[in-house]
């Protein structure tokens, strides 16, 4: 049953990261028959990233106070809620409050569902079910992608939403129940200690929370502007950009099956994966012959799923004393979120100002960041290399 749970979180997640990025396939229905300009569009689209970039560590304590499973249960109503009504209402200011309602629940589930991924599972499954948990926005938008093309979702738009949302939904209640009858394996750092939140921000955690902002400004920058890079002469890639997204999860697996071996050997391997990205990002943009740059591509969205799972797989073992595994959750979310909203402002303004070389020596740079954003951690003594193997809470020297 344990085994079970932990699937159907998973699941629950990705269709959660689903709901992310709902709303591009619509934006055409949404200015044609709903009535929106383009730029409410644009904030229908961005509400659940301008939370989660708001208010996701203040978002962290409040679990970490109440815990993780009563959150999940209601972050599940919130978010069916508000999928619901935004697939069923017409005016645009009920739209708008239901996608706010549904942000709401998207926040709470980001945050809950890896904090009960670090208290359900037996000790020595957390570190892999965290890093697979890494990849549920990637595998979201892609069983979005596969639905907006089954359902040919501008001609279907209601319909399309609403199994968005019901597969979601046939998801979230199995794992509600699930968790009522499964308890926690021990060793959980996801409670709700009085000094927990100020015990929680220790240089570790916020080190490991900047790397996965920059790793996010990084990919968020590369799969927004691919497919124009695409359109470009200068393009010689083998494959389209969704085949190429598609192979993110190649890196969260990956990540799955190695950070099992210690906390030092995720850090290792997250900071590894910004070194191939660095490496990878100029083979595959700057003149590169079709097979190798195409392959460059690849490596490079490869080791962005390696990364990013990764820094979520060493967050049990970085948790101080006292420290709340949902606190730093929330950090980790809230500089993803922030990461999320300046990632594609930023290569548009290098793009527009330096052109697509500019744009690869951009992804370069914020790779080469992650690393130094790590090294503090590779080579001191914030972790101890037999601790993460485990999941445990580390104690600092």
């Amino acid at each position: 049953m344990r085994l079970t749970t932990i699937v159907v979180l998973l699941l629950a997640g990705i269709l959660a990261g689903t709901q992310l990025g709902k709303i591009a396939p619509l934006i055409g229905w949404y200015q044609g028959e709903v009535g929106f300009s383009l730029v409410m569009a644009g904030w229908l689209t961005a509400a659940i990233g301008l939370f989660v970039a708001l208010v996701a560590l203040p978002a962290g304590w409040v679990i970490a106070k109440v815990g993780a499973r009563p959150a999940f249960v209601l972050a599940s109503i919130l978010q069916v809620g508000g999928g619901a009504a935004l697939a069923l209402f017409e005016v645009p200011a009920a739209i708008l409050a239901a996608r706010l309602v549904e942000a709401l629940g998207y926040l709470l589930l980001v945050i809950a569902i890896p904090a009960l991924l670090n208290s359900v599972p037996p000790p020595r499954w957390r570190a892999a079910a965290l890093a697979v948990w890494g990849g549920f926005v990637p595998l979201g938008y892609a069983v979005g992608d596969f639905l907006a093309r089954a359902l040919a979702a501008p001609d279907n738009p209601r319909l399309y939403l609403g199994v968005a949302i019901g597969l979601f939904a046939v998801l979230a209640l199995p794992a509600a129940l699930l968790l009522a009858k499964v308890e926690d394996s021990g060793n959980d750092s996801a409670g709700g200690e009085e000094g927990s939140f100020a015990a929680t921000l220790t240089l570790p955690v916020m080190l490991v929370a900047l790397a996965f902002g920059v790793y996010v400004v990084a990919s968020i920058g590369f799969f927004t502007f691919l497919p124009a890079f695409i359109a470009t002469p200068a393009s010689v890639f083998l494959v389209s950009a969704g085949a190429i997204s598609l192979s993110v999860p190649i890196g969260n697996l990956l990540a799955g099956l190695l950070v099992r071996r210690g906390a030092r050997v995720a850090l290792f391997l997250a900071a590894s994966g910004f070194a191939v990205t660095a490496a990878a990002a100029w083979p595959a943009f700057t003149g590169a012959e079709g097979m190798p740059a195409t392959a460059a591509v690849v490596v490079f969205a490869v080791a962005g799923g390696l990364t990013a799972s990764a820094l979520f797989a060493a967050i049990p073992a970085i948790v101080p004393p006292r420290g709340s595994a949902a606190v730093a959750i929330g950090l980790v979310c809230q500089a993803g979120g922030i990461g999320t909203v300046l990632g594609p402002p930023l290569a548009a303004a290098v793009i527009d100002a330096h052109g697509w070389t500019g744009w690869t020596w951009f992804l370069v740079a914020v790779s080469a960041a992650g690393v130094v954003c790590l090294l503090p951690l590779l080579i001191g003594r914030s972790v101890r290399p037999e601790v993460g193997l485990s999941g445990n809470i580390v104690r600092n020297r």
